[in-house]
């Protein structure tokens, strides 16, 4: 299940070696998730603006996407992709 958020989060990068960064953090009402894995990164449009978006995984493992404003440089936390609870 896909949950929408659209919610401004403060972001912690790293520095790579070809003068990119990439998200090593993220801190989301109140609570800092550390990031443990990456997947893919693309630039984007969405309604009308210029975004770079990054999908990452943190503990459990959470799969969450980060997008940052290329214009503002503001990190949204836009989508979440929930774990569904198991049963054994």
């Amino acid at each position: 299940m896909i949950e929408f958020i659209n919610e401004p989060v403060s972001v912690e990068l790293q520095a790579r070696a070809d003068g990119t960064a990439r998200p090593v953090a993220f801190t989301w009402r109140g609570c800092r998730y550390r990031i443990e894995s990456w997947g893919r990164e693309a630039e984007e449009m969405r309604a009308g603006r210029a975004l770079h978006t990054a999908l990452i995984q943190t503990s459990g493992p959470e799969t969450w996407e980060l997008s940052q404003d290329k214009e503002t440089a503001q990190w949204t936390l836009t989508r979440h992709w929930a774990r569904r609870n198991r049963t054994v």
